[in-house]
Formats: structure tokens, C-alpha cells, sequence
């Protein structure tokens, strides 16, 4: 496995601190739920878009390895849909 597919795999663990962090605002109260749901967000959404980049430039670079970049970069974009609604709606 090229390394840049492994740094794409472990920017989506990124993802999943910011969203545990998005989580613990969401069941917390008082002002300091603002700061971890601003972090969290900031947070995950950068490790998704890393993901995605990195898996892109894995798809671009390494043919034999590029299905798996490219559902791994689509499940990054999706994920990151998913935050944009969820961030609206929160």
C-alpha cells in the first residue's frame, strides 16, 4: 500500500476526533459547547479534505491502487456533506 493512501486512511481517524468532539458539544451545555463544536467541526473537516486530496493524488499516481482511492476519496466527500448538513442544522 503506497504511504499516501496510508496518510489518506489516517486523516479519516482526524475525522473522528473532530466528530467525538462534535458529539461531546452536542451532549454538553453551557458556552464551552460553542468552542468544541467550532473545533470539532474545524477539525474534522480538515481531515476529510485532507483525505480526499490524498486520495485523489493516490488515484492519480498509483493505477493499480486507484478503485480503492477513489471510493475512499468518495466516502471522504460524502462524509463531508454530511457535516456541512449536520453543522447547519446543530
Amino acid at each position: 500500500m503506497p504511504w499516501i493512501l496510508r496518510f489518506a486512511i489516517g486523516s479519516l481517524f482526524v475525522f473522528v476526533i473532530g466528530a467525538v468532539l462534535i458529539a461531546w458539544a452536542c451532549m454538553s451545555t453551557g458556552w464551552e459547547t460553542l468552542s468544541r463544536f467550532a473545533l470539532g467541526c474545524v477539525t474534522a473537516g480538515a481531515g476529510l479534505i485532507v483525505s480526499a486530496l490524498s486520495a485523489m493524488l493516490s488515484a492519480m499516481t498509483h493505477k493499480s491502487w486507484r478503485r480503492f482511492s477513489l471510493g475512499l476519496m468518495s466516502a471522504s466527500i460524502l462524509l463531508f456533506l454530511a457535516l456541512l448538513i449536520f453543522a447547519k442544522f446543530a
